[in-house]
């Protein structure tokens, strides 16, 4: 039996596997998937993740395969453009999940870390109220059970062990969608990602290495109506909405076709149950525009790994003790939620979007602090953010 079945190998699995790895834990990593495999996302990682990764043991090869960032440049709806950027000696790393995902995996692998790919978990199994295992499909093996002392759901959005446990929740009001594509033949004469706010949400350039360049198009829900012409139709009428982004791309060439992604927001009842956790997006998500999805998610599995630790050395895998996760974990994040929602207001309202574009235009130290909350290097407490609002608005 496993010490650890941790089912999903994106980020937060395949770091958690190799933490608990290296603690001397028996670890099965399994995922539907068969890597390298792409996923959408921004492709953007905080300078705060470089902390954990290098703990892990993979800075210098995620490096390698990635563009630093110094920064993140925003222009408002008015046009009112600001830059923001990261302490000296400090960046931001662009890289393509394709790569990321599959470095993070072999990294686990060379830890002797068993990972089974191409297996599709369909059902927990329980043993009274306790989850005690999993049983899927394997591509090539066939249908098994796989059991484990503790079972660790990092598969994502779309988390089978969250709905099979029946706390998946969408967001109640925050109801976002996301249209990605690559292009390449973009100008890409800096290194900074960029945000570009309109009336029906907001884009995102961020350049990759080898020239290419990841568009990211958020914007409600409701008005993403693919029913009524293709997904592609649909990124340009929104691009058309974000003039300086379409101009940015004119000469530009798309390498695939636009994916779509949403709702985006959602959140897990509880992140702890009787025989196991939720880490990363399983456990939650709320907005890509600051980025700091992986961060979070890399965050959330040095969190679990804490957990899952005390959890075995005192062979009490209940919910009443795994629920200390749920406290760290809101503890964490209650403050970067609240940052995200408050950003969220902004965007919504285009004469407030323009108004602090044009304050933190002049106040590039303020500019400097929110990107050092959103990036993972400073905590976003209550206190810290109402500072930076008197330096903005003052």
């Amino acid at each position: 039996m496993w010490d650890a079945l941790i089912v999903g190998a994106g980020p937060a699995g395949s770091a958690l596997a190799s933490l608990l790895a290296d603690m001397g834990y028996a670890v099965l990593l399994v995922d539907g998937a068969r890597f390298p495999r792409d996923k959408l996302c921004g492709e953007y990682l905080g300078p705060g993740c470089r902390r954990l990764l290098q703990q892990i043991g993979v800075l210098g090869m995620i490096e390698q395969a990635a563009r630093p960032l110094r920064g993140m440049r925003v222009r408002s709806p008015g046009g009112a453009t600001f830059t923001a950027e990261f302490p000296p000696g400090l960046h931001g790393l662009a890289i393509r999940r394709l790569h990321l995902d599959h470095l993070l995996l072999e990294h686990a692998r060379r830890n002797r870390i068993e990972c089974l790919q191409g297996f599709r978990v369909e059902r927990l199994v329980f043993a009274g109220n306790r989850v005690c295992g999993v049983e899927g499909l394997h591509h090539q093996r066939g249908r098994e059970v796989l059991p484990a002392r503790l079972v660790i759901g990092a598969d994502g959005r779309n988390s089978v062990v969250a709905r099979r446990l029946g706390v998946f929740r969408w967001h109640r009001a925050h109801r976002k969608m996301a249209l990605c594509v690559h292009y390449e033949g973009v100008s890409l004469e800096s290194d900074y990602a960029e945000v570009y706010i309109g009336r029906l949400g907001y884009g995102i350039l961020n350049p990759l290495p080898g020239g290419l360049a990841n568009v990211n198009l958020v914007g409600d829900l409701e008005n993403f109506a693919p029913a009524r012409g293709r997904v592609e139709d649909c990124f340009g009428r929104w691009l058309r909405t974000l003039p300086a982004l379409e101009e940015r791309l004119m000469a530009a060439r798309p390498v695939e076709d636009v994916r779509a992604l949403g709702p985006l927001a959602h959140h897990a009842a509880r992140a702890s149950f009787d025989g196991g956790l939720l880490v990363g997006d399983a456990a939650g998500f709320y907005d890509p525009f600051t980025g700091e999805g992986i961060g979070m998610a890399l965050r959330s599995a040095e969190m679990a790994a804490g957990v899952v630790r005390r959890a075995l050395e005192r062979g009490d895998c209940s919910a009443q003790f795994l629920r200390q996760y749920d406290v760290e974990r809101a503890a964490q994040f209650r403050g970067r939620f609240r940052l995200e929602a408050a950003i969220q207001a902004v965007i919504g309202r285009p004469w407030l979007a323009n108004l602090i574009a044009g304050r933190l235009r002049l106040r590039p130290e303020a500019a400097g602090e929110l990107l050092r909350m959103t990036g993972g290097l400073v905590p976003p407490r209550m206190t810290r953010c109402l500072k930076l609002v008197g330096r903005v608005i003052a």
